[in-house]
């Protein structure tokens, strides 16, 4: 008997969370963005056909045991059918849109908005359960100088690292995929009572209602909208160390004024500036108020790099929307980052307490911590993949992460990329005035941090 790989606790409780809702994309998606003229749809299925003969982890597909009590498992398939793998897509060769004015993003060389439209469109189709869990789809510009792979994969397999890794077993330059997956920090040991205590304690700032707004309030088109922006990898790591924070303090630093422009959270200056020069740390961190977010936190362990599966957590982060000043919001974020982290290993406790959990409790936890009432949104920073990757020897340049709106969500945003260059992708029910504005808001407020970082640390601070 073929092996099976059976699901862990949280992929169980995806799944389970799919099936009760069979018509919502639970899914993985990243665009992939690359110069040349664009591989032919055969070289492109024998590109990958080597690569799954390599790489039998990219063959997998969910199975049903038999018994009294259904199980679910992965099994390799080599008879996996490349035509519905890797398919093509045309776009219309008309002539380019004028510049957008509403952050709708798409690549030079693509008519329009036709490359977003595809990735909006797609993006709410469900992955079926009964065939791979993931599916390729090629698109090529319409003078053929760039090209598009869009990848989407059912959530019940992969989280954002299991991606990685299927992305760098499809195209990285190299024979070891595991060189393109970031290793999984060793945590000192901490008793189990300790760290399921700690996760118990944060689980209470999931009781207290998000405050909400005007914007987030209005009425739901049931259609999702997607928008995305790059920047640099270091810079964004450049501001954060710049006050003793991270690459995931500076991202939420700068959605939380994205925020505040976005839905007028704060008040009519809600524009801020690029100001802050105003003493420490402490002075500026003080403001209360926010919105609050549920932040993805990785649960691997070394030993669970090269899985496709899912080892996720979830916490819940007030973002500093009412802090007028940049810097202060950034010095605001780390602080509460910085909490956040105390008495426990972030994520190991959540995962321990989750396990803990019986089974049937689990599916109705995703609903309720992101059902809209203890969050305004959901937000992931995945580090990416520190490439090279080509597609049959077409060099990919941008990874874009495309969330998905999980039921009950009306708003996403995540950070990942490849090498240096990394992108925040959103994603907004089409409702939301401005829907595709907050990627755009979101650089914008990058660069307000970086004028604002050299003024308070010196030109030294930056790239």
């Amino acid at each position: 008997m073929d092996r099976i790989r059976f699901l862990n606790a949280f992929d169980t409780a995806l799944l389970e969370y799919q099936l009760l809702h069979a018509d919502v994309p639970i899914n993985v998606n990243c665009l992939l963005l690359g110069t040349g003229p664009a591989p032919g749809i055969d070289e492109l299925r024998a590109f990958v056909a080597e690569r799954l003969r390599r790489f039998p982890l990219l063959t997998e597909r969910l199975v049903c045991l038999p018994g009294r009590r259904a199980r679910y498992g992965w099994r390799a398939d080599p008879e996996v059918d490349l035509d519905c793998l890797v398919r093509e897509h045309p776009v219309s060769s008309a002539a380019p849109a004028p510049p957008s004015v509403d952050g709708a993003a798409a690549a030079p060389g693509f008519a329009g908005t036709a490359l977003r439209d595809f990735v909006e469109r797609l993006s709410g189709a469900v992955v079926p359960l009964s065939g791979p869990p993931w599916q390729l789809w090629l698109l090529r510009s319409a003078d053929d100088t760039e090209f598009a792979l869009f990848y989407r994969a059912s959530h019940i397999q992969q989280d954002g690292t299991a991606k990685n890794l299927v992305l760098s077993a499809l195209f990285g330059i190299g024979t070891d995929p595991m060189a393109f997956v970031p290793p999984q920090r060793r945590e000192p040991g901490r008793a189990r009572a300790r760290e399921v205590g700690a996760a118990a304690a944060r689980s209470l700032r999931w009781l207290t209602p998000a405050a909400g707004s005007a914007v987030l309030a209005a009425p739901r088109a049931g259609r999702t909208t997607h928008s995305w922006e790059t920047t640099s990898l270091s810079l964004l790591r450049s501001i954060g160390a710049a006050v003793g924070g991270t690459v995931n303090d500076a991202f939420l630093a700068a959605l939380a004024g994205a925020l505040r422009r976005w839905t007028g959270a704060g008040g009519a200056d809600g524009a801020g500036g690029a100001g802050g020069m105003v003493g420490a740390g402490g002075a500026l961190s003080g403001r209360a108020g926010g919105m609050a977010v549920a932040m993805a936190v990785s649960t691997r362990q070394p030993g669970e790099r090269a899985m496709l599966a899912n080892f996720v957590a979830g916490a819940r982060v007030v973002l500093p929307c009412a802090e007028p000043l940049p810097l202060g919001r950034l010095f605001a974020v780390r602080d509460r980052t910085d909490r956040l982290k105390q008495g426990g290993t972030l994520g190991l406790g959540e995962r321990l307490l989750f396990e803990l959990l019986p089974a049937r409790a689990r599916p109705r936890l995703f609903g309720a911590g992101l059902s809209g009432r203890s969050s305004v949104l959901s937000v992931s920073n995945q580090a990416g993949a520190p490439g090279p990757l080509a597609a049959a020897g077409r060099p990919i340049t941008t990874a874009v992460p495309v969330p998905t709106l999980f039921p009950g969500e009306r708003l996403a945003c995540h950070l990942s990329g490849l090498g240096d260059t990394v992108s925040v992708g959103t994603a907004a029910d089409a409702g939301l005035p401005g829907s595709r504005d907050l990627a755009r808001l979101w650089a914008a407020e990058v660069t307000l941090l970086a004028d604002a970082v050299r003024a308070f640390a010196g030109d030294r601070a930056l790239p």
